[in-house]
This record gives C-alpha cells, sequence and structure tokens, in this order.
C-alpha cells in the first residue's frame, strides 16, 4: 500500500499508562517513540510486540526497540525508536527504565487497507456505506445478486450478511447450530452450495460491483439444539463445570414448577390464573415466591454451616489442647465462613485456626463456654447469610415481576397471553433435557454429574452491568438475583482462560474463524460487550493470520468511552454500530452506516 509517508510521534512520560486511550495510525505511517521530561536522562527501554520485518505476529511475544540518536551522540532530547508501521491490528507497547520492568504504555491501533474494483484500488474507511441483510431471508443463493443489486444501485459499497451459519431451532439470525455448516436453506432441491460458492460470490461483488462483504462472528453462545453441545457439555456452565450456580439453578426449576401449577390452574383460587391481565396478578406471583418457592427450596442452605459439627470439631481440638497458628491467621481474629467449592447445603466451613485464636479457654471448665461462643457465633453468622440471599430473592421478586409486566401487562411488549409450558411464565435461566416431573426428582438429579453436565446456563444481557465482568463466573449472582434478560435459545460457552481449559470449543471456534476471515473481507463482532476479551483477541489474531487486512465492526455498548477504548484498543476494532432500536429485538438489524472511531 503506497502512502505518503508521514510521521507520528508517541512522547512518553514515566508512570503514564494509556490502556484506555485511542491512538489510530494507518499503514504507511512510520511512529517514533520520544522521551518527555520526566524520562529523559534515565536507562529507558521501549518494548511492542509489533512483529519484526518478515516475522509473524505473536501478542504475548515482545521485542526491544533500537534507539536511534539523529545527531551521532546521546542526546536524550533527540533520541528516539521507530516502527514502520505495514500490518494492521492491534497492537501494544510498554517502557521500563532501570529496574523497574513497566513503568508505562499503551496500545496503537493500524488501520486495514481495503480494496476493490478489478483495479484493485482503495476503498477509504471514512468512505463506507453498509447495508445489512438478514441472510436467512434471501432465499437459494443463486438468487442472492437479483436481490443484492438494489443495495449496489443504491449506492452502498459493503454488504453486511447476518450470520450464514445453519440457524438453531428459534431461527434466530444469531442463534446458530452449527459454527461451521453452511445454511442449508441456502440450497436449493437438488443443488448443494458450499463455502466456495459463497466465497465466488463475494469476490463477484467486488470485482464487477465495487462492493466488499461482511459477515458477523458469534463466540458468546451457541444455540440450545446444536448437537456438538450435547456431546461436549464442558463448552458451557453446568453444574459439573461451575458449582456457583447449583442455587441458580435450583430456582430455575422451582420457578418452571411455578409455570406449570399456573397452566393447569391450581393457582387459580389464590388469585392467579394462566392469563395474567393486572397488576393484581403480579402481587399473587409475589405471594407464590414468598409463601410457596423459597421456604421450600431453602437457597439460605447453600450458603451456611451445619452448626454441631463445627462445634464438636473445635470442642475436639480445645480438648486435646490445640493453639491457634498466628502465622496463620496474621493474628487477625475474624471468623467467617468459607463457601464450599461443591455447594452442598450446610457444606460450608469456618476456619478452626481463626476459631481457636477468637475463643480461648482460660481454665479446663472454660471449655464448654468457648464451645457456645462459637455456637452463639456460627448463629450470627448463618443469619447474615439468610440475610444475604433475602436481599438476592428480593431481588429476584422484583426482576421477574418486571418481565412478567412487561412480556404481558405493557402496551409495549409481545402481550404473551395465558402462561402455558411453551409461553412460560418466566424464560429459563438453564437447559433441562429430560422428561417432566415433580420438583423434588429434579433436584435429585443436581447430584447426578452424568445428567447435570447437561444443565447448561443460557446466555443473555444484563443491563448496567460491567462489560469488562463475565456475569456467568463466580463471585457473580446475575443469574440466581434473576437479572439475566434470557436468550432461551441459545447457551452461553465457557472458555476458561485459554485454550488449555476448553480445547474443543477453542479449536472449533478457530477453525469457524478462519472460514469466515476465508470469504470475507472483515467481521462483525455480535455481542462484542460480553465476549470475554481474550477470547476475542485470539479469534481475531486467526482471522488476521488468514486476512491481514480485517475489517472489524463491533457491537458494543458499554456506555462508557473509555471502556469504549479498552475493547477498541485490545482488538483492533475499525467501526463501531451503535444500536437504535430496542435492546429486547436486537437481534433485528436492518441498515446502518459504519463510521470509524
Amino acid at each position: 500500500f503506497e502512502h505518503e509517508w508521514q510521521i507520528r510521534v508517541m512522547v512518553l512520560n514515566d508512570m503514564e499508562k494509556l490502556d484506555r486511550t485511542l491512538f489510530r495510525l494507518e499503514q504507511g505511517f512510520e511512529l517514533q517513540f520520544r522521551l518527555g521530561p520526566t524520562l529523559q536522562g534515565k536507562h529507558v527501554h521501549v518494548h511492542t510486540n509489533y512483529p519484526a520485518e518478515g516475522e509473524r505476529f505473536e501478542r504475548h511475544k515482545f521485542r526491544v526497540l533500537d534507539w536511534i540518536n539523529p545527531t551521532g551522540r546521546e542526546d536524550d532530547s533527540d533520541k528516539f525508536c521507530t516502527l514502520d508501521l505495514k500490518i494492521s491490528g492491534s497492537y501494544q507497547y510498554y517502557f521500563g527504565h532501570g529496574d523497574k520492568g513497566k513503568s508505562g504504555g499503551g496500545y496503537i491501533v493500524v488501520d486495514p487497507v481495503l480494496r476493490v474494483g478489478e483495479d484493485n484500488h482503495v476503498l477509504p474507511l471514512d468512505c463506507i456505506s453498509i447495508q445489512t441483510y438478514l441472510s436467512k431471508c434471501l432465499g437459494p443463493l443463486d438468487e442472492w445478486l437479483d436481490r443484492l443489486r438494489v443495495a449496489k444501485e443504491a449506492g452502498y459499497n459493503m454488504i453486511h450478511f447476518t450470520p450464514l451459519q445453519t440457524l438453531g431451532e428459534s431461527r434466530s439470525c444469531y442463534s446458530l447450530a452449527d459454527q461451521l455448516e453452511l445454511n442449508p436453506d441456502f440450497s436449493p432441491p437438488g443443488q448443494t452450495y458450499t463455502w466456495t460458492d459463497v466465497g465466488n460470490l463475494v469476490e463477484k461483488m467486488k470485482n464487477e460491483w465495487n462492493m466488499l462483504c461482511i459477515t458477523d462472528v458469534v463466540y458468546n453462545h451457541t444455540a440450545a439444539n446444536s448437537k456438538w453441545i450435547k456431546k461436549h457439555p464442558e463448552c458451557g456452565y453446568s453444574l459439573v463445570n461451575s458449582l456457583h450456580l447449583k442455587p441458580a439453578w435450583v430456582l430455575d426449576r422451582a420457578l418452571w414448577h411455578v409455570t406449570c401449577a399456573i397452566a393447569d390452574g391450581k393457582y387459580k383460587d389464590r388469585g392467579l390464573p394462566a392469563l395474567i391481565q393486572n397488576h393484581e396478578h403480579l402481587h399473587a406471583i409475589r405471594g407464590v415466591l414468598w409463601q410457596d418457592v423459597f421456604p421450600k427450596i431453602k437457597l439460605w442452605e447453600f450458603f451456611q454451616v451445619k452448626l454441631e459439627p463445627m462445634v464438636e470439631q473445635f470442642r475436639t481440638l480445645l480438648q486435646s489442647g490445640a493453639k491457634s497458628d498466628r502465622s496463620k491467621t496474621e493474628g487477625k481474629q475474624q471468623l467467617k465462613i468459607i463457601q464450599d467449592p461443591q455447594f452442598r447445603r450446610f457444606g460450608n466451613t469456618v476456619d478452626m485456626n481463626s476459631a481457636l485464636e477468637t475463643f480461648v479457654p482460660h481454665g479446663p471448665g472454660a471449655i464448654e463456654d468457648c464451645c457456645n461462643w462459637l455456637r452463639r457465633r456460627l448463629e450470627e453468622l448463618n443469619g447474615e447469610q439468610y440475610h444475604e440471599i433475602k436481599h438476592h430473592q428480593e431481588q429476584a421478586t422484583n426482576c421477574i415481576a418486571d418481565t412478567v409486566s412487561y412480556e404481558r401487562l405493557a402496551d409495549h411488549g409481545p402481550k404473551l397471553g395465558p402462561v402455558t409450558r411453551k409461553h412460560p411464565l418466566l424464560t429459563r435461566y438453564f437447559t433441562f433435557p429430560f422428561e417432566e416431573a415433580t420438583l423434588e426428582q429434579d433436584l435429585e438429579l443436581m447430584n447426578q454429574p452424568e445428567k447435570s453436565c447437561h444443565f447448561l446456563a443460557h446466555n443473555g444481557w444484563v443491563m448496567g452491568d460491567d462489560p469488562l465482568r463475565n456475569f456467568a463466573e463466580p463471585g457473580s449472582n446475575v443469574y440466581i438475583r434473576r437479572e439475566l434478560i434470557c436468550w432461551g435459545d441459545s447457551i452461553k460457552l465457557r472458555y476458561g482462560n485459554g485454550p488449555e481449559d476448553c480445547p474443543y470449543l477453542w479449536a472449533h471456534m478457530q477453525k469457524y474463524t478462519e472460514i469466515t476471515a476465508k470469504h470475507c473481507v472483515g467481521v462483525r463482532l455480535d455481542n462484542c460487550h460480553s465476549t470475554p476479551l481474550h477470547v476475542a483477541e485470539a479469534m481475531l489474531a486467526a482471522a488476521r493470520s488468514v486476512r491481514p487486512n480485517l475489517y472489524v465492526i463491533a457491537e458494543l455498548f458499554t456506555g462508557s468511552e473509555l471502556i469504549d477504548n479498552v475493547f477498541v484498543n485490545r482488538l483492533g476494532i475499525t467501526s463501531l454500530i451503535r444500536g437504535m432500536c430496542s435492546l429486547a429485538f436486537h437481534h433485528l438489524l436492518t441498515s446502518c452506516c459504519a463510521k470509524p472511531i
């Protein structure tokens, strides 16, 4: 790419961390790092993962840049190190001095260069105008050009296709049953089109129509009826690999049985018919939750200790003359509940070393007094856990009432009509691929790993949540508080920290990414704000290894320009999509104009 040669200067200042500041540069630019006043006179070393000439990009491989002294002598006010920017993508730099490994740093984003036409001329990024097409509505592949010609004649120069893969049962454009298979709906009877045919169509549009094509990559979830997720349930959040979700699953099953009871008319005599029509019915739902559901499932028991075994264990230690090890408690006498990693009812414990330090007998007859003091303290701790779960239940009740109000009462809602098993009171948060039974029978399955591995958490959207946090991981209470706006047709995918945590999922999604990058000049990152950053980083690196000048659009709703910049910097995003329609219908895209950041 021949570009007017320009120099951009980055002035480095000590302790200046610019991870949330955006620096966009173009291919052909020279980037110079120069020392600011706070670093002059120090032995500064600058590192970057921008690859050296002829080398392949590796995100975690950094190299030290050499200093250039134009005057031929050591002069901190004049020396610089440089990068000739020839490869698009996201790159990181950091610098340190003396013994400091890192005393500042940030990112640079190098724009891709897009070309169209038989003469391969450049399409400037600020001239892109995109028309979105719902791929599932385009019919057989051999009829697409006739339908796409409207966009060409209207002056668009880029087409965004919603996902081209096999769709799930819901037929949502973004719930994919098979990420590797072309949607069979594109093949008419007697004909089977392949990815090669898609590539030929895209190339024809590029050369003859001067139009480029992009499509979506959906990393955050897969369709609930995906065959591969049934064979590899470890790729989702289940009650085997995500035990912290057990209480939320118990609540979810209990709410399903409320649906069944309402549908069967069992609550009609309590003012809760199947057809919910007014706020009195909502009040009746609240009554069912607090009078029937919560007392029955006793969620607080997952977070409490069983008193007598703990007291007996403590008594045995005192009688044996055990003393506290202050090196373990660091002199802190705070006694607290330790959560059972298996999340069993009353499976929690306390640190006996802290108990020995807190309750010290001062005579032979004082052991029983210490045990009584411990019992009272454990009762207090259990009470605190009870009130915390009660607080979660209050929030869950409010979220349930709001959901039912929107879905069945609000004029702007879908007006779902009577509660039935097909149209339940609430969207289920977890898959349940077994026959209908009683709640008690359902709960028995929780401790059968060969079955509970298939209770997979659905994906969704959390209003006002931290986009840098994974709401399905430990530490989040989104599922138990019913704060998820749930997509019941999709399963949330669990990548872990790297490929070693879920090899099949990482390999599957990398292949999906490479197929996409091979046939389209760019991708739209669906649900980017909820996709783990390290996953999107790895997948886009795989895409750029196939197509170096990858154009990246992201659906990004963070509510903060600074957090937006975190995503843009780490992923090398070129343009952002801003939604103009209700989040409840965010899958129904129409058309948009992509604006470079």
